[in-house]
């Protein structure tokens, strides 16, 4: 009997990704949103059409077929939930719903890791209206972060530094929130909003796999991160990643064992951790932890170390424990680029050899309308550097930071 594997929500968007899990023995199946279309159809042994507006709904849309369903990945954060729904209609491994929501709620999330360890999140507060956002500025202090509890990537998280702002940001916010809860599919929660501290430091990012018994996996490397704000721009999008990063012993003990907290504080099991976190001379603290492998750490690690997540999500599907050996190959770097404000797009301004690049696209067409992250855009490119000599990596990515999203 073939074995199947199958994919929550949307298309998997590498489809390189697609032949690794064939190379597993596996087939592929696709548990395709209702609302979603697929391009391409014919990399998908079976797809499923679901509805995802509710447990009940997904219970509804599987009801009558004959399946045969091995295990499950998801990745995409606003199908996270589902896949849990997913797993106990099919009795397979994966989080359980109550872990579930607490990696995709950051108000549950910041709860649970203050009850674990206080030291390591941020001060935080939920606020429903402008005058609860006032009430809590005043006591968390200025500058402070708004953030949708359950929305995707960084949209609409917004920094404010004084109570005039808080209250353009609310607005803001609260204007576009539910636009963008329908365009991102994010299904069975309410919009919601927290303020959190604005802690000043470094970030990093560091990618681990959870078995069935909550035991991390952690991999080698660690990846660091800079923000537009590091670049003195008001937004609040990942401007580069890079791997790995040179930490000392104790630094990486430290993020280490924070991570592990963290993983532990929101009971994960059977999927996926990548964690997200800031540190200065205070300490270690965690932004968040997302329940997925996460966009590009697929083709970094794999890059950077011959590490294949795709694999080790596999093996935590179906109850195994993931292989986390690999060599250092290559220095790998991811750039987003966003405008700085909104317009019509027209080029990319710069000079670099793409042929020297491992990946370069262009997402929108000219006279496109494109924006900062914290408006709800999305990258207007992406390029990424993988070079095994350090000093021509580091050439080929000064070509890169100099390019500049050209807008009218």
């Amino acid at each position: 009997m073939s074995r199947y594997i199958y994919f929550v929500g949307k298309p998997y968007p590498i489809k390189d990704a697609l032949e690794k899990v064939r190379k597993q023995g596996y087939k592929i199946g696709l548990f395709l949103d209702i609302n979603t279309t697929v391009r391409n159809r014919n990399s998908y042994d079976n797809i499923v059409e679901v509805n995802y507006s509710s447990s009940q709904a997904i219970k509804d849309s599987l009801r009558g077929k004959k399946l045969t369903v091995n295990g499950l990945i998801c990745t995409y954060e606003n199908y996270i939930l589902a896949k849990s729904h997913l797993a106990n209609y099919f009795n397979l491994p994966a989080q359980s719903l109550s872990s579930a929501q607490m990696s995709t709620d950051k108000y549950i999330m910041r709860q649970a890791f203050k009850q674990v360890d206080p030291n390591i999140t941020p001060e935080f507060k939920l606020v429903s209206n402008e005058q609860e956002a006032l009430e809590a500025g005043r006591s968390l202090g200025f500058p402070l972060i708004l953030k949708p509890t359950n929305l995707v990537k960084s949209l609409l998280v917004l920094r404010c530094n004084n109570e005039s702002e808080l209250r353009q940001n609310f607005f803001l916010a609260q204007s576009k929130i539910n636009h963008l809860y329908k365009k991102h599919k994010v299904y069975e929660r309410q919009p919601r909003f927290i303020l959190e501290q604005y802690i000043k430091g470094k970030s990093c990012s560091i990618a681990a796999f959870v078995d069935r018994t909550g035991k991390p996996y952690f991999c080698e490397g660690i990846a660091a991160l800079t923000n537009a704000q590091d670049l003195g721009i008001n937004d609040n999008y990942l401007y580069k990643r890079l791997l790995p990063a040179d930490y000392n012993e104790k630094l990486k003990n430290d993020l280490f064992n924070v991570a592990a907290k963290g993983v532990r504080a929101l009971k994960m099991t059977s999927c996926p951790a990548h964690v997200e976190l800031i540190y200065n001379n205070e300490g270690v603290k965690i932004i968040e932890i997302g329940a997925r492998i996460g966009g590009y750490r697929p083709r970094m690690y794999e890059l950077s170390y011959g590490l294949d997540l795709i694999a080790q999500e596999i093996k935590l599907s179906i109850g195994q424990e993931p292989n986390l050996s690999g060599n250092f190959q290559n220095y790998c770097a991811v750039y987003e680029l966003f405008p700085k404000k909104e317009g019509k797009f027209v080029d990319i301004k710069g000079r670099v050899n793409t042929a020297g690049l491992n990946y370069y696209s262009v997402k929108p067409k000219v006279g496109d309308l494109v924006g900062p992250a914290q408006n709800g855009y999305k990258a207007v490119a992406v390029a990424m550097v993988a070079n095994p000599d350090k000093i021509n990596f580091n050439q080929i990515c000064n070509l890169v930071e100099k390019l500049e999203v050209k807008i009218r």
